[in-house]
């Protein structure tokens, strides 16, 4: 099967008219990757929801949703810019090749419905080479959709990282057990053997009367179990969306809180005791400064002008000098002119203070000596003074201005944060966390009870299963009817033989190929010596090199998403369909090491046509490079919020549109 086209006719994020191309391009080599880049909220996963409403309809939400919400389903797929006054209409379609008995068939469907009055009208058109199918009544086309490609065939070929986890995370996953029997084709042969059962127990002898109601009265109770499975696994996912969206209120609830100051509320005291201590700091701080300020700290502030004043006190053997007093006086009478109406710890009364001391030291002749040594003693203790300065002075300075800036940076803060910390608003918050809690608690305590009943519901029908196999075959063992009830018998026989031998070499090729996917993707191939598989319930069980089995809770996170990639591939490889992959979101939940195997050994082989849909943070450049020789062509998909839109165009990102590819998308 190849996929040719898909059709996005004003259908979620998609407005407009939009076909575009999935077929791998033809190269030298097999490229068979088509990549979809898009941030999340784009309408990656909106592409694989199109395919599968176009193949399977209402089947497409699940096995049990009734029409009243397919309609609504239907409804809100309606791209807003397509309705008007509540009315509008939209469209899906897929192109695909498909080969029946070694002839490749071109199929075309074109789902299609209208909004009108509240009420929805669908309509399915589906063509084979060209013609619309006439060999299948119109109304039995679904069903005829759904046989060309099972829906329980096609969540192990079309699927998203949520399945991925589901697989990863399950310890038993029912629904993955089923689809492997339908997968392997052994579900056919358990049908075949049951209906030739009940052929025999109707036309069975008297003797044979009570086996063959106790035949009728087990498969009575398979199908009443079975329809009670299909219920209670409804009422889970029913279950897990309401915890999902009790959880999201909660969450909602306490950023809400947050946001509000709840936690600073909440630590109001301790937070009251921090200021106060930043308050403490800062009026250490600044009496550090003050007492700087009383000394040597005038002469931090003016470096040109100490450098001026040491040279002038190695005048002369170190002496004083009338001239080195006149030139230090100019110097300095010069420079706070020059500051004037600058910040400066210089003040008026520092500048007379500075005058009068150069006026009472200037030699009026009635001196013959330099007063000028007496008021600083000798000069080398001066130019001491005026070294620590530049030592010890100017970085205590820097320092305590930096530690001043911090402190008071965090008061702003610490008194911002109190002010948003309004009881009156955070404790009515605070009472809805706990009633959301509680609901919460009370959902996943339904949850739990739901899984446990669902839990013991499956192994009863595996007990009744077990049961049915017995009784077909006592009565196989003991039928003694003749013609078509003795050749039934022997059907019945060979059947029974038949599907114990295809059930064997199913599980053993599947457990090969899974070996073989697993170590292929793994980092550590070694680590897995084998797996054991359950025929009856599909199990695994995986066994060390050591003989010692290990737990799938032993696997790392990123180890439990290879396990379950390995197991998707290791199906369809034994299945032997040659059905294309669709992989939404692969790579969100691994870590770089396991990506770069996955990218590198997974995508490429997984199919003849792997379709990729993923975000930048997934595949970002280096993986892309990596790839990129496997890439037939790539689109990138950008939502506009402005228009409430999505469009698609040539390219991946970073990558320059309609690079080494001719235009693959139409619009209209």
């Amino acid at each position: 099967m190849i996929l040719r086209t898909i059709l996005l006719e004003d259908f979620g994020l998609y407005a407009g008219r939009q076909t575009i191309d999935l077929a791998p391009r033809k190269t030298a080599s097999p490229r068979p990757i088509i990549l979809f880049g898009g941030k999340n909220g784009a309408g990656k996963t909106t592409l694989l929801e199109a395919v599968r409403l176009a193949l399977y309809g209402r089947r497409a939400l699940g096995a049990r949703v009734g029409e009243g919400e397919y309609h609504a389903y239907l409804d809100g797929r309606i791209h807003a810019a397509n309705r008007v006054a509540g009315e509008g209409h939209a469209a899906v379609g897929l192109e695909f090749d498909y080969a029946e008995a070694g002839v490749v068939h071109h199929y075309k469907i074109r789902r299609e419905w209208t909004a009108r009055r509240g009420k929805i009208s669908e309509a399915l058109m589906l063509e084979k080479d060209g013609a619309p199918i006439t060999s299948v009544p119109k109304e039995e086309w679904a069903h005829f959709l759904q046989e060309l490609i099972p829906p329980g065939v096609s969540q192990l070929f079309f699927f998203d990282g949520e399945k991925i986890a589901s697989i990863a995370e399950g310890d038993d996953d029912e629904g993955l057990a089923a689809a492997m029997r339908s997968l392997l084709g052994i579900d056919l042969v358990g049908r075949l053997r049951t209906d030739l059962g009940l052929y025999l127990a109707r036309h069975s002898r008297g003797e044979d009367a009570s086996a063959t109601a106790e035949l009728e009265a087990v498969l009575k109770e398979i199908a009443q179990v079975e329809r009670r499975i299909e219920e209670r696994t409804d009422a889970l996912a029913d279950r897990r969306t309401q915890r999902e969206s009790h959880a999201r209120a909660v969450e909602g609830l306490r950023r809400r809180f947050t946001a509000e100051g709840g936690e600073i509320a909440l630590r109001r005291d301790s937070i009251e005791a921090r200021r106060d201590e930043v308050r403490r700091q800062i009026a250490r701080r600044e009496a550090e400064l003050k007492e700087l300020a009383n000394g040597l700290l005038p002469f931090a502030a003016a470096p040109k002008l100490v450098a001026r004043f040491r040279q002038a006190l190695s005048v002369k053997s170190g002496a004083v000098s009338q001239t080195a007093l006149a030139m230090i006086e100019a110097s300095l009478l010069a420079w706070v002119e020059e500051n004037s109406g600058r910040s400066s710890p210089w003040r008026a009364a520092h500048i007379e203070a500075l005058q009068s001391f150069f006026a009472e030291h200037r030699d009026d002749g009635s001196s013959a000596g330099d007063p000028m040594l007496d008021a600083l003693g000798d000069a080398a203790g001066a130019q001491a003074r005026l070294a620590d300065v530049e030592e010890r002075i100017r970085p205590l300075i820097t320092s305590l201005a930096a530690e001043l800036d911090d402190l008071t940076s965090e008061l702003r803060a610490i008194d911002d944060s109190l002010t948003r910390a309004n009881e009156d608003v955070t404790v009515p918050i605070l009472t809805e966390i706990e009633a959301a809690s509680g609901r919460l608690g009370s959902t996943e305590a339904l949850l739990a009870a739901a899984e446990e009943e669902l839990r013991l519901l499956r192994g009863n029908l595996v007990t009744l299963d077990r049961q049915r196999r017995k009784l077909l075959e006592t009565q196989v063992s003991t039928a003694s009817a003749r013609d078509r009830s003795g050749l039934a018998a022997r059907v019945a026989s060979a059947l029974a033989d038949y599907e114990g031998r295809l059930l064997r070499h199913k599980v053993d090729q599947l457990s090969r190929e899974f070996l073989r996917c697993f170590r292929h993707l793994l980092r550590k191939p070694d680590f897995i010596a084998d797996i054991r598989i359950d025929p009856s319930t599909f199990q695994t069980h995986l066994i060390a090199s050591n003989g010692r089995e290990v737990a799938k809770g032993e696997l790392s996170a990123g180890e439990k998403q290879v396990y379950a990639t390995a197991m998707l591939w290791a199906l369809a490889r034994t299945s032997g369909r040659m059905l294309p992959m669709i992989i939404d979101t692969p790579l969100g939940r691994l870590d770089l090491e396991h990506r770069a195997n996955l990218v590198e050994r997974y995508l490429p082989a997984a199919s003849h046509q792997v379709i990729v849909l993923s975000t930048d943070s997934e595949i970002g450049d280096d993986l892309y490079a990596r790839l990129r020789p496997s890439i037939s062509h790539s689109y990138r998909l950008d939502y506009d919020p402005d228009a409430g839109s999505t469009s698609v165009s040539d390219g991946y990102f970073d990558e320059q549109p309609g690079k080494g590819s001719p235009r693959a998308l139409q619009q209209a």
